[in-house]
């Protein structure tokens, strides 16, 4: 793993997916600044600009949306991306202009598209093996990386409160913390700068989750149009619903385009992971999604019946485990 980057200074594209959260956020730009005060040149970027939500991690104004690049690069790295196809015709590009393609991920159905693939299920955020990189190159630990890298951890762990957290991952978070990281900083600036709007805005949201009779399933379907996109970005809507002390699993359906993008969220009994697959989408045990072409009325229809088969066939069942990814907007 080390190989590509325990050489000389070269040039580097961080390449991110759709979507960009957290963790493919924080991982890119704390391995970019950290490469860079090495003397590496870097571009940074993806198919989608950066959240506002995301806008207060050190360098993400060196992100920025990509319609192609020009020239060639000694390494491209690609965090947190389970399938090369999130990051839609950039990856092609990638793959040409790149000598050595890098894959760092912690998603158990990864695809292994690289040249050189590190992916540990294990960790509960790609955040904890880009920390372990940088100690094994030797590469500065600042503030600024470290915020980057705990805010990577800090919401693939769902502020620490999901079973895929370990020993490890508050090791980990701890020596960020040590190395500058300010915890209560990283959590205002993501759940406490909501503007009044979006207050009242998530309270017409929470009115349109629905419950089945018996308690087990909850979901909330997003016509078009209906909330704006930077609230979505915003909020994690689909832990709303999960929430409910009854519920096995939550789904959140939103219509974007042609397609409706579906997100699930289980509480470690059932295997949401499994569900998705079957819309050709994939994640974690508990958490996962898929993007899938229809009408949001016939694609509620049939994640809904996958979802309940789940609930009653013993095989999708099981114990926690794997990460939960609720910064993922999965």
């Amino acid at each position: 793993m080390l190989a590509p980057f325990d050489r000389a200074p070269g040039s580097v594209l961080l390449l991110g997916h759709v979507h960009p959260d957290a963790d493919v956020l924080g991982t890119l730009l704390g391995l970019g600044l950290a490469l860079e005060a090495r003397g590496w040149s870097l571009l940074a970027g993806g198919p989608h600009p950066a959240p506002d939500v995301l806008s207060f991690l050190p360098g993400v104004d060196r992100y920025r949306r990509l319609d192609r690049f020009d020239g060639r690069f000694d390494v491209a790295v690609m965090t947190d991306c389970p399938n090369p196809a999130r990051a839609e015709h950039l990856f092609e590009q990638a793959r040409a202009a790149a000598t050595t393609l890098v894959n760092i991920d912690h998603h158990p159905d990864n695809r292994r598209y690289g040249d050189v693939n590190w992916v540990e299920p294990s960790a509960a955020a790609t955040g904890e093996l880009v920390y372990e990189l940088l100690v094994a190159l030797g590469l500065p630990l600042t503030p600024d990386i470290a915020t980057n890298l705990f805010t990577a951890v800090h919401t693939d762990t769902g502020s620490f409160r999901y079973s895929n957290v370990t020993p490890r991952t508050f090791e980990i978070a701890a020596k960020l913390v040590a190395a500058g990281a300010d915890p209560a900083f990283v959590s205002g600036a993501l759940y406490e700068r909501r503007p009044i709007d979006a207050l009242r805005c998530l309270g017409d949201v929470l009115t349109r989750v629905e419950v089945s009779a018996d308690g087990r399933v909850a979901w909330l379907a997003l016509p078009a149009g209906s909330v704006p996109e930077s609230f979505i970005e915003a909020e994690d809507l689909v832990n709303y619903p999960r929430s409910i002390a009854s519920v096995r699993v939550a789904c959140m359906l939103r219509e974007l385009g042609g397609d409706v993008k579906v997100s699930l969220r289980g509480k470690g009994d059932v295997d949401v992971r499994r569900i998705a697959a079957m819309f050709g989408g994939g994640g974690h045990r508990n958490a996962a999604g898929a993007s899938v072409p229809g009408t949001l009325e016939g694609v509620t229809r049939a994640v809904l019946g996958a979802v309940r088969a789940a609930i009653d066939e013993p095989e999708i069942m099981g114990g926690p485990e794997g990460p939960p990814h609720p910064g993922g907007r999965a």
